[in-house]
Order: structure tokens, then C-alpha cells, then sequence
């Protein structure tokens, strides 16, 4: 058997221009193209399921295109019956436990398999003269087995009195405690002799963080212990959540696809892609790394007299070039030399540049929380891929001080 073992499309509409041909959001149509080449691609290569291991969607509020361009970019394996499982992922995930998260939008779809809840899926190998291929099927009948485990919800554990009383230590090392329960009951209810797998959105302590996500982990995020998760009847560990591509060091079984598109300059020089994944009876046979066609990004320093890199360096990619405030520069020569070169967007930063943005938000007291903060990172681009960690650290902060407040 062979499947696709993909994540973190991060579908969504990002400052850029227009597309050309389609007229949406330029970004938007590079996400939606990485993604349907991976589904298309794996297809091609004989690929019997696409195993999503979450992050469909940037937000949990994906717009209606969002929606329409997922669906089709899964289009081809839901035509040809090809299972798809899509797995739920922090950014789909909604803040308050009275929201829906972004993957109720899709549940409906027919072909496609929504995982929000702990979940073990069975799947039957069929042959035809024509292909082979899975359809879902009850325990005794499977050939192979997938434990599902999507990104947790925190605030579940905040319903209990007590648990509101642990400082964000306490209350990762509960969400860890809680996380690993799960996967020892799925683990428990594996049928013997049969290839199990997990398909997981998280954090695995040995994994080396990609730029989207090293300020992330620093900011307190919980992770799952390597060794723990070995122990486990897996053969293969199909893992999202960190854009960098990766098996976890020392752990063969235990694989990152990474994003098949960059999602910030925090990932550049990152390949992209995604895992095609043989499976024999014995376990895992083979796995290949697929690079997708995803858009560059550049980062250009020209401080101290340097000079732009060469067109081929530069064409299609989205560039960044800063420059020191004390630098004389010629602005509009440099944006016909960028344009010359081909570049498919750019940006220039200097400290003006920046202090001019400083003013032109403003944040006020009569802001929300996490208005208020979304439009003080606007300012500050430096700090923009910490926005979720500071957002979570935020919101215990002022959960603290409601609680002492009506204490």
C-alpha cells in the first residue's frame, strides 16, 4: 500500500497582489497550488489514501473560497475513491470551546473523513484489474489501521474549577499527561498482526522546529516525549504541526511532512513537499521526500555598499530587502531593479519605513484583547511569527487577573 502523508496548507489570503488568471489573492493561489499538487501527484505515483495531519486552513473562519479551493484541491482522490482523512489542526482549531472549528465546513463532503475526536479508522486493501485501493471497513477485516490524534483542546481542561488554579506550566504538563492517555487507549485497542499508524498534530521533543514554529515552541507550547511516543505499537508516525520536513532524530517511524508551501520568511530556505509512504505488512517500507512547487522566499541584506543578487536569483520569488537607516538609497531604482529581475513581490525595510507603520495604528483602550494586540503586531514584523504564543500567554494573563478580580 502507498499513501500521502501531507499537513499544514495553511489555505488563506495573505497581503499580496491579485492573481493574474484567476483574480483571488495571489498567496492564496500558491497554497492551493502546492496542495492540489500534492494530491495529484501522489495519485500519480499509485498513492491508495492522502492522510492529512492538519492545519487545512490558516484560521478557523476560512472564507468560502478557502473552503471551495480545499475542496478542489482534493478533488482528483475523492473522484477516483481515494479515502481522504483530514485531521484537526491548532489554526482550524477555535479559540473558545463554544466556537466550530474550520473543518465543520467540510463535513459534509462526501469521500472525505473530518477527525476532530480521538479516532481509529480501519481500511481494507482491494485489488481490481484496473487499481488497488482502501475503502473503510469494520476492525476484523482491516488491512491496515490508522490512530487519529488532533491538535487538543485546552480549554476543555479550563471547564474544571481546578484546573483554572495551574499556571501555564501546570496546565501544558496536564494537556502532555492527557495527550499520552489517548494514544495508550488507541494503542490498546489495535488489532494484533495488522500495520497500525498514527496520524498527529503536535510537538515531539526531539523535533528540530522550522522558523513558523521555533518562537512558537519557545513560548511554552506543550510536546509529546520522543521515547514515549516509541514505545507505542506504531509503525509510522504521520506528524504535522512543524513546517519543517524532518524524521525525528533517531526515530525512523517518526516523520514531519512540513508545509507544501512557505507560509512566512521564517521558512526560508526550507524545501518543501510532501512524504510518499510504502507500507508493507512487515511495516514501513519505503518513504520519499516529493518536492512541491512552492514559491521562494528571499531575504536581500544591502547594507554597506552590497548590491542586489542576480535576476535569476530573484525571479518568482517574494523578496525582502532591508536596509540600515544610515543608508542613502535610491528607492525607485531599486523597486525598477526588482521588477526587472522578475520578482513575483517584494518589500523594502528600513527603520523609517517601520517607525511610519508604528504610527499609522492605533491602539486604543477600548480595544478587545486580541484586537488590541493583533494591531500593536502590525508594527512590529519582527515579532509577528511569536502571534499565537503571544496571544495564548495573553489570554492567561487576563484569566488570571478575572479570577483575582472576582476573588
Amino acid at each position: 500500500m502507498k499513501f500521502v502523508h501531507t499537513a499544514d496548507w495553511h489555505l488563506s489570503s495573505q497581503r499580496s497582489r491579485l492573481d493574474s488568471e484567476t483574480g483571488l489573492n495571489a498567496r492564496l493561489m500558491d497554497f492551493y497550488r502546492c496542495a492540489r499538487f500534492t494530491v495529484e501527484d501522489g495519485l500519480a505515483r499509485g498513492a491508495q489514501a492522502i492522510l492529512h495531519a492538519g492545519d487545512a486552513f490558516h484560521g478557523c473562519r476560512p472564507t468560502p473560497t478557502e473552503v471551495r479551493l480545499f475542496r478542489e484541491a482534493v478533488g482528483p482522490a475523492l473522484e477516483a475513491g481515494v479515502p481522504v482523512v483530514l485531521l484537526l489542526g491548532n489554526h482550524d482549531a477555535p479559540r473558545s470551546p463554544v466556537e466550530r472549528h474550520a473543518l465543520d465546513l467540510l463535513r459534509e463532503t462526501e469521500g472525505l473523513a473530518v477527525i476532530d475526536q480521538p479516532t481509529l479508522l480501519f481500511f481494507q486493501h482491494l485489488e481490481t484489474e484496473q487499481r488497488d485501493f482502501l475503502r473503510s471497513c469494520a476492525a476484523k477485516q482491516a488491512d491496515l489501521q490508522v490512530a487519529c490524534l488532533p491538535w487538543p483542546n485546552k480549554q476543555l481542561l479550563l471547564a474544571s474549577e481546578e484546573n483554572r488554579k495551574l499556571d501555564p506550566g501546570q496546565l501544558n504538563e496536564l494537556v502532555r499527561e492527557k495527550m499520552m492517555d489517548c494514544l495508550r487507549g488507541l494503542a490498546a485497542q489495535l488489532t494484533p498482526d495488522i500495520p497500525a499508524m498514527l496520524l498527529g498534530h503536535f510537538s515531539v521533543d526531539l523535533a528540530r522546529a522550522g522558523g513558523q514554529n521555533r518562537l512558537m515552541m519557545l513560548g511554552g507550547e506543550w510536546t509529546l516525549n520522543a521515547h514515549d511516543l516509541s514505545a507505542l505499537p506504531f509503525c509510522y508516525f504521520a506528524l504535522g504541526h512543524i513546517h519543517k520536513p524532518q524524521m525525528v532524530d533517531g526515530l525512523p517511524h517518526v516523520w514531519y511532512c512540513g508545509s507544501p508551501e512557505a507560509v512566512t520568511f521564517g521558512e526560508e530556505g526550507e524545501d518543501k513537499g510532501y512524504l510518499l509512504v510504502s507500507l508493507e505488512r512487515e511495516g514501513i517500507g519505503d518513504v520519499k521526500r516529493i518536492s512541491t512547487p512552492y514559491r521562494r522566499f528571499v531575504t536581500v541584506e544591502l547594507g554597506d555598499g552590497a548590491a542586489l543578487p542576480p535576476a535569476e536569483e530573484l525571479a518568482g520569488a517574494i523578496v525582502r530587502v532591508r536596509i540600515p537607516q544610515a543608508n542613502d538609497v535610491d528607492f525607485n531604482a531599486l523597486r525598477r531593479d526588482l521588477e526587472a529581475a522578475g520578482v513575483h513581490e517584494y518589500q523594502v525595510e528600513t527603520q523609517r519605513a517601520e517607525t511610519v507603520r508604528r504610527r499609522a495604528v492605533d491602539v486604543s483602550s477600548e480595544m478587545a484583547l486580541e484586537e488590541a494586540i493583533k494591531a500593536w503586531l502590525e508594527q512590529r514584523p519582527d515579532l509577528q511569527p511569536m502571534t499565537e504564543a503571544l496571544l495564548t500567554e495573553a489570554r492567561t494573563v487576563e484569566q488570571a487577573l478575572q479570577e483575582g478580580g472576582a476573588a
